[in-house]
């Protein structure tokens, strides 16, 4: 997504860009301060210094690791778009299973847990890493929706141009004709290449109930049906 948005003239869009981000995002999970005091320092000003030798144009990025600072982002930038993008969670969870994704090789995801208020709090202790993905999935997605209040799905944005026209390029005032996003999502960048668990057709009873009980509710919020 960020290197076909970078193709919009007058656009710099990056993904990910900084890493402190990871470290940012594991501090902003238990701690709103730390997001705002992130954002208004360091990261603002990173900005800046990256943007500032830059031809006149629209900055952006395509961010998962500052998923927690939505409301900290709105506040820096005021009346700067913001936009949760959700895909599937069968797909993400699928995908994250076959990364490192709540495991010890990945201890940004290993320190994220649920909450004293979450209902989930109580269980985790007892949860496998296909419970526990589920959780981190549905649990990183009801915090953007709810705090962007814009939800646009993923795989809406590969179907249909006019859709991907009105959720993503009118709101970032960006132009990108119908011919490049076609050769676009003809050439997808930065998929995972192989997979340890099935598709959804061909999960488990007990994973499929797993994944409802956990992740059914969200999965309805951002418009998708089980």
């Amino acid at each position: 997504m960020a290197h076909f948005l970078d193709q919009a003239p007058g656009a710099h869009v990056c993904h990910e860009p900084v890493l402190e981000d990871f470290y940012a995002h594991l501090r902003a999970h238990y701690n709103p301060n730390a997001a705002d005091n992130y954002m208004q320092g360091f990261r603002k000003r990173e900005i800046y210094q990256r943007t500032r030798h830059m031809t006149p144009g629209i900055y952006g990025e395509t961010n998962s690791n500052l998923r927690c600072h939505a409301n900290a982002i709105q506040k820096a930038f005021p009346g700067a778009p913001i936009l949760h993008l959700v895909r599937d969670g069968r797909e993400i969870v699928r995908s994250h299973m076959s990364r490192r994704t709540m495991t010890i090789r990945n201890p940004f995801s290993m320190n994220i847990h649920p909450m004293e208020s979450d209902p989930w709090k109580s269980k985790w202790a007892k949860m496998d890493r296909f419970s526990r993905i589920c959780w981190y999935w549905q649990e990183e997605n009801s915090r953007l929706r709810k705090n962007i209040g814009k939800t646009v799905q993923f795989e809406k944005i590969l179907s249909s141009y006019e859709y991907f026209q009105a959720e993503i390029l009118e709101p970032c005032h960006l132009n990108i004709e119908k011919k490049a996003w076609e050769t676009a999502i003809a050439s997808p960048r930065n998929t995972t290449s192989s997979f340890q668990i099935a598709k959804w057709d061909d999960w488990s009873q007990e994973q499929k109930q797993i994944f409802k009980e956990i992740c059914g509710n969200e999965m309805e919020q951002c418009g998708y049906t089980l």
